[in-house]
């Protein structure tokens, strides 16, 4: 509420005509490439999450229907604050046999290995950046940031591939200790090499498409595509924070100040972008969750119920853990 406030009190500063009139005169055949890259690079996303759960031990969802089931949660992501809709990713792999078989909590820990590995790989992209790209002015001192960031995630990886939360698991009374253990199972992709490399492969290439999204929004409103750099940082840091549905608040308090300071930028044009990514994420989210919730949201509304619900063709290896799960 605080950031929101202040958020408010600058924008009530701005010239929000001029603002609005970048938007207006903005190249609408860049905007259609950023909108586009922007889908690719959370398509990849959704691939490795997929991957993520696969390695957790929730098998049998085809890539399609994991997909589908990513851009619906990242529909639910813009419309709801602090990024809720991950609840709505969980919901939704609970209702699929694969999911269910697995267990909530082994689907909840591969969620919880994707945002490991997709924050390890993104802290150590805006550390690259922040020291390879001269950040301008105050922005100096985001390289700091990034390396204490990137820092304290790779301890926690390394904690946990050495057992930290095994024995951490041991000090909890047994059913949490039973909860934990299917936690930490469906995390399994932060001590599987292959499982992790590929994951992390996937995070690079989502995150460096969503660079080129940005060059292109700036592109668009005659900005300097060199600011994508900072932007993609600033956006990343500000996104740490808990805010309103997409970001948007936090996201405009450090980036709008940002852009104006480290490339000189009128403060219009830098909220006009600003916008424009809020925009270009909202849209293409909602439309193609849209699209995937009318494809599986029939199989997803039957549910269990249904013979196959939305597969029958579950691997055999999976169907001994049922009980366990249950």
């Amino acid at each position: 509420m605080a950031l929101l406030a202040l958020a408010g009190f600058g924008l009530s500063r701005l010239d929000l005509a001029a603002a609005a009139g970048a938007l207006r005169d903005a190249d609408p055949q860049m905007l259609a490439v950023a909108v586009v890259l922007y889908a690719l690079g959370q398509t990849i996303s959704g691939a490795m999450w997929a991957t993520c759960q696969e390695a957790g031990g929730v098998r049998g969802i085809p890539i399609g229907t994991a997909l589908g089931m990513h851009w619906i949660s990242r529909a639910a992501c813009e419309v709801l604050p602090a990024s809720l809709g991950e609840v709505v990713r969980v919901g939704l792999v609970s209702r699929h046999p694969a999911g269910h078989a697995a267990g909530g909590w082994r689907v909840t820990g591969g969620l919880a290995g994707y945002k490991v590995i997709d924050a390890v790989v993104t802290a150590a992209l805006v550390l690259a950046i922040a020291i390879i790209v001269p950040m301008p002015g105050p922005a100096a001192g985001l390289r700091w940031t990034a390396l204490g960031i990137a820092g304290a995630l790779a301890l926690v990886a390394v904690a946990w591939r050495l057992g930290a939360g095994r024995r951490a698991a041991g000090l909890l009374p047994a059913r949490a200790r039973a909860a934990a253990s299917r936690l930490g199972e469906g995390a399994g992709v932060l001590s599987d090499p292959a499982g992790s490399r590929t994951a992390a492969v996937l995070a690079v290439a989502a995150a460096t498409t969503r660079l080129l999204s940005l060059g292109a929004l700036l592109l668009a409103l005659g900005a300097p595509p060199q600011a994508a750099a900072l932007a993609f940082c600033v956006i990343v840091l500000a996104s740490a924070v808990p805010a309103a549905p997409g970001g948007a608040g936090a996201r405009e308090l450090v980036l709008v100040p940002a852009l104006a300071l480290g490339y000189g930028m009128p403060a219009s044009t830098a909220l006009a972008f600003s916008v424009a990514v809020q925009a270009a994420a909202l849209g293409t989210s909602l439309a193609l969750g849209a699209v995937a919730l009318a494809w599986l949201g029939p199989r997803l509304a039957r549910g269990l119920g249904s013979e196959g619900a939305l597969d029958a063709d579950l691997p055999e290896p999976l169907l001994p853990d049922a009980a366990p799960a249950a």
